[in-house]
């Protein structure tokens, strides 16, 4: 049995980009025993189990009324899989047994200091050094995110693999509509990293050059952001199904990806990007350096080249999606190659002792 410290999604959690991770992940260990633990340290005063098809089940339990259960499940797992630093916390204890994977999922420490959370920063970054000095492999979503980790921690003993989560929709190459203005796209929510105040002012900026359309859970929040900058009913502003946004982007030509130069970003690996590159948008950014995506030689354009009206004409454009398409398949090919990589090793470690490894 194969222990995963994470919530099992639901059908409304799959819309999360955590949860996305989860399934596609999990879709790696399908047809073995795994159970999956949601753990709180309020709440889940019973413990409930759901059993489902493939061997899959989920626990849901209390820390403190269940500890000893939690600690049960991690004698008896050939492996232990935690997604995320947040969820490390909540089981702290089970990294001192001997086969654990830490899939970070981002630089959490970093991300709470970007948002002044000094103290909760100082906690996970206790929680996220232990999580790398006693896990057995690390999974990073970007080479930069590696690196990152080597300078803050050193040459730690746990294997890497860099995998950003892609999911199995086409790359695909779609001719654009050039009898009409550009359309640029955002798509995302109102976190602070997505610079939304800088995104509406080249939107008031553009509206005679481009059509404009948001993307967006946030619907109340950016309706009234809409209104500040006099952009209501210039700016098409939509909640769509998760399935039903590769539509919207294969009729877009340019997307919003602004980003500021931060351990944050260069460490990321946004599915937003992933999404835009996938359906031939052109990314419009701040800086470049997101992700490994520069590294790899992605295409794209820069804000001020945008808000000036001075893009490429259209025999290059189309180059430069070409671009994007070699970039994201490799990024794909790579990612798939070390997933499997890490199940074998994971899978196998799991019957190695320490002294044998």
């Amino acid at each position: 049995m194969i222990l995963f410290i994470s919530n099992y999604p639901d059908r409304e959690g799959e819309k999360d980009g955590m949860m996305q991770r989860v399934l596609a992940v999990d879709r790696h260990f399908s047809g073995r025993d795994r159970v999956y633990l949601g753990v709180r340290f309020f709440g889940n005063l019973r413990p409930r189990t759901a059993e489902m098809p493939g061997g899959l089940t989920v626990l849901k339990v209390n820390f403190f009324l269940h500890l000893s259960k939690i600690m049960r499940l991690g004698f008896n797992a050939c492996g232990i899989y935690v997604h995320s630093v947040h969820n490390g916390f909540r089981a702290l204890p089970l990294y001192f047994f001997r086969n654990v994977v830490t899939d970070l999922h981002g630089v959490f420490p970093e991300e709470l200091r970007y948002y002044g959370k000094h103290a909760g920063a100082l906690l996970y970054g206790v929680i996220e050094k232990i999580a790398v000095l006693r896990s057995r492999a690390v999974v990073v979503v970007s080479d930069a995110m590696a690196e990152h980790l080597r300078r803050k921690y050193g040459d730690f003993r746990a294997r890497s693999y860099t995998v950003p989560i892609f999911d199995d929709s086409s790359i695909g190459r779609m001719d654009r509509d050039h009898s009409r203005p550009p359309v640029a796209v955002y798509s995302g929510g109102s976190q602070k990293w997505q610079n939304i105040d800088l995104m509406l002012e080249a939107m008031a900026e553009t509206l005679h050059a481009y059509s404009h359309l948001i993307l967006t859970p946030d619907i109340r929040f950016f309706e009234g952001k809409l209104a500040d900058y006099g952009l209501s009913g210039r700016v098409e502003l939509l909640s769509v199904p998760k399935g039903d946004v590769y539509g919207y982007y294969r009729g877009a030509d340019l997307g919003f990806v602004l980003r500021d130069a931060s351990i944050v970003n260069r460490a990321a690996c946004p599915t937003k990007l992933v999404e835009y590159l996938a359906c031939g948008v052109i990314p419009i950014v701040l800086q470049p350096e997101i992700g490994d995506f520069a590294r790899r030689g992605y295409a794209c354009i820069d804000l001020r080249q945008f808000t000036n009206g001075d893009l490429p004409p259209a025999e290059e454009l189309a180059a430069m999606r070409e671009t994007n398409y070699r970039v994201l398949q490799e990024m794909r090919d790579s990612a798939e190659e070390m997933m499997e990589s890490m199940v074998a090793y994971f899978t196998l470690e799991g019957n190695v002792s320490d002294a044998e490894a």
